[in-house]
């Protein structure tokens, strides 16, 4: 069982689990040991059937009705929490929900925290801790198939994985750690346990598991694409094309745009962050000088940057000016064919994309729209493929695995370094599902979930 500073104590929590504002039907959940005789305070119905919905008064102390609707009951263990649950479902009303809410509270349960639901269930053993992210990844989902990548991981599908590895790498160490006990027998148990093969068929799959984790991550979170180039050249046209309205001004006056403009848009199942910046050029206007300062910083934090150009002459202006890291990712479009002989085309400037196209007619953008999802190995995805949600922590314990595993390949001639080194990739494996984890990464999981969740 995990101990976490997070949770103090094993009392009756309590709070508002729909959205706020007005809706159709709310809901007030009750997690703990006096959820069952909470609820029958307030209902006035004896006897509460698990899994089974009742309809219900909900009633003040003074006996002062307030709304009729359904209560549900669950019975420990068998709840989302592991704990006695019940749920109120009545009408949608914030002050309707708030007067039950602090009726709850007044008789005994507490307010809970961000995520402690979940967390709850995850200290009961309902849930590892990649399926209790998933339950956040699936709330802040913005596309289907980030939805059904978080369903994937709800259902233990990454999970699995790691745990079907962490079992095969724990019997090498159970094996290398045997034969370091008998050092008298004369017998090379390295080759013979084949433990290399073992360990790089491990790490092999680490590797796929990565790539695909890799892909999880952009679907859940997507990334930013940051529009730079000349004023007038038409970013704005063709961010308002992609996002379908008109979220940037289009005018012929030139530093129109003084502050980043954006929109959110769903490229093929992947969510994207667009931002259409000021123009780079020499201004005396101190506004627009802000402005560009402004794209400066953008561009920093963007994981990829969409040039815009009138004439291909106009590349070496930006290289010479230095304004892109040396492994920036970039894609170069020459914009306004229409206004000339070229047809739209995909070419390369040295190593990266050159696209001919006009925004203005929408020539060429679905030739530019698949250079973008080829800049991050996406432009054969498939929305129907596999995959799971993932985060930035699981990134980063794969890539670790992934070196301790490498480490004990080098050192395969010394079984008791190859020994450590497992531990420490076994080690890192546990963080993944929770099995192993600090109470400061709990709480920082835990705490970005929203009140009720």
């Amino acid at each position: 069982m995990v101990n976490s500073s997070f949770l103090n104590d094993d009392g009756t929590i309590t709070a508002i689990a729909t959205a706020a504002g007005m809706g159709g039907v709310g809901v007030i959940r009750i997690s703990g040991p006096d959820a069952f005789s909470i609820a029958q305070k307030i209902t006035q119905v004896k006897t509460i059937e698990s899994h089974r919905a009742v309809f219900s008064s909900f009633l003040l102390k003074d006996g002062q009705l307030l709304d009729k609707g359904l209560l549900l009951g669950f019975k420990s263990p068998k709840s989302f929490t592991g704990e006695d649950v019940v749920e109120f479902q009545l009408h949608g009303g914030p002050a309707l929900l708030q007067t039950l809410l602090e009726e709850v509270l007044s008789l005994g349960a507490r307010m809970a925290k961000p995520g402690e639901f979940t967390f709850r269930a995850f200290v009961n053993n309902k849930l590892d801790l990649t399926q209790a992210e998933a339950v956040s990844d699936i709330i802040n989902a913005s596309t289907k198939s980030a939805v059904i990548n978080a369903a994937n991981s709800l259902k233990g599908d990454f999970s699995l994985k790691i745990n079907n590895l962490l079992k095969e790498l724990i019997d090498i160490r159970m094996y290398i750690e045997a034969c370091l006990d008998f050092p008298e027998e004369e017998i090379d148990f390295i080759e013979k346990g084949q433990i290399k093969a073992k360990i790089e068929s491990i790490r092999q799959s680490i590797i796929d598991l990565n790539q695909i984790a890799v892909k999880g991550q952009i679907i859940q979170d997507g990334f930013q694409v940051c529009f730079v180039g000349k004023p007038n050249v038409g970013k704005s046209t063709l961010i308002n094309l992609f996002s379908k309205e008109e979220v940037a001004i289009v005018t012929d006056i030139p530093g129109t745009t003084r502050d980043p403009v954006r929109a959110s848009i769903n490229l093929n199942g992947i969510p994207i962050k667009f931002v259409d910046t000021a123009g780079i050029r020499e201004t005396t206007d101190v506004v627009e000088k802000a402005g560009i300062e402004k794209t400066r910083a953008t561009i920093e934090r963007s994981a990829l940057v969409i040039v815009m150009l009138d004439d291909e002459s106009e590349i070496k202006d930006y290289l010479n000016h230095n304004i892109f890291s040396h492994d920036m990712n970039i894609i170069w479009v020459v914009n306004k064919i229409d206004l000339s002989s070229k047809k739209a085309k995909v070419t390369h400037y040295e190593n990266n994309p050159l696209v001919y196209a006009s925004a203005k007619f929408n020539l060429g953008i679905d030739l530019l729209e698949n250079e973008i999802l080829k800049s991050f190995g996406l432009e054969s995805f498939d929305t129907n493929e596999q995959l799971f949600s993932s985060r930035q922590r699981h990134l980063d314990a794969l890539k670790q695995i992934n070196n301790y595993l490498k480490k004990a390949l080098e050192t395969i001639e010394q079984p008791e370094l190859v020994a450590e080194e497992l531990f420490l990739a076994q080690k890192e494996m546990s963080s993944i599902t929770g099995e192993f984890s600090t109470e400061d990464l709990l709480g920082e999981i835990f705490s970005r979930f929203c009140i009720g969740k």
